[in-house]
């Protein structure tokens, strides 16, 4: 065996390996999804206060819950339809980061996906495993999936068209590096903005308030100091039982929020 074809072989074996790679990080991905799934279905079928909580349409988890399952069968045996599922997944991956700001905590709460959201989400303080997951997971990884299951596709175009070719595949190439750029640039801005400790006393200051002053309040906003060891934070609270809202300022001037309802400081009294 030349040289040539040696290099040719290991190529060939280094796609095969890479092939199976992506394909056992997408089953597992998938798994996940469907297990959230299924915990949706089964929670909808026994408890209809938790099918009106968070507003499940029946008949779209289960078209979801026997979507995932058929993706997942299509990624154990590699069946035709691969290539197809890792290129839509990678659309339907950018279409929700570019739609993240506005409309992102709502798809997290009522897809059917929501436990492996879930999963990574370790509260308002440690963001950095929610924006891997949508950053890293459905961003860069669905891409790479999508460029590695797809290289039947594109292969033969750098071979016959090579500019073309190098084109095309720059295309995927630029958005892996976009997104975990985003990924690194998002946990900078969130570390500059906020900050733990004013997370904490937030939570505190929203624990400590009563009824009977939120009743004496209601619809104000108040703002004052408060003093914690030797540190000192600004605390602004919005007044409303729907939702009462705390914000808390570091002296370094990061922040730190907590909102809760308490509706039931509000109820209207009983007749007597």
């Amino acid at each position: 065996m030349n040289a040539g074809a040696r290099t040719a072989w290991a190529a060939r074996l280094w796609g095969a390996a890479m092939r199976r790679a992506i394909l056992a990080l997408c089953a597992i991905a998938t798994a996940l999804t469907l297990a959230s799934a299924f915990a949706v279905l089964v929670s909808c079928l026994l408890d209809p206060a938790y099918r009106v909580h968070y507003g499940d349409s029946f008949l779209f988890v289960v078209g979801y819950t026997a979507l995932q399952a058929w993706i997942l069968w299509s990624f154990l045996r590699d069946t035709p339809a691969v290539p197809w599922i890792a290129v839509a997944r990678a659309l339907a991956g950018w279409l929700f980061l570019a739609l993240f700001v506005s409309i992102g905590q709502l798809w997290m709460r009522v897809s059917p996906a929501r436990y492996v959201y879930q999963l990574f989400d370790w509260g308002p303080q440690a963001r950095v495993g929610l924006y891997a997951l949508v950053f890293l997971g459905r961003g860069a990884f669905d891409t790479l999936a999508a460029f590695a299951l797809t290289r039947d596709w594109w292969g033969p175009l750098r071979v016959h068209r090579p500019l073309l070719g190098r084109l095309v595949t720059a295309i995927p190439v630029a958005a892996i590096v976009c997104f975990v750029w985003a990924f690194f640039e998002m946990v900078r801005i969130d570390s500059r903005t906020f900050s733990a400790d004013a997370y904490e006393v937030a939570g505190l200051v929203l624990d400590g308030i009563d009824c009977a002053t939120l009743r004496e309040r209601e619809g104000q906003t108040t703002t004052d100091l408060r003093q914690r060891g030797d540190r000192r934070y600004h605390v602004t609270i919005r007044w409303h039982c729907t939702g009462v809202q705390v914000e808390v300022r570091a002296e370094d001037g990061r922040l730190g929020v907590a909102q809760a309802p308490r509706l039931e400081c509000c109820a209207a009294p009983l007749a007597s």
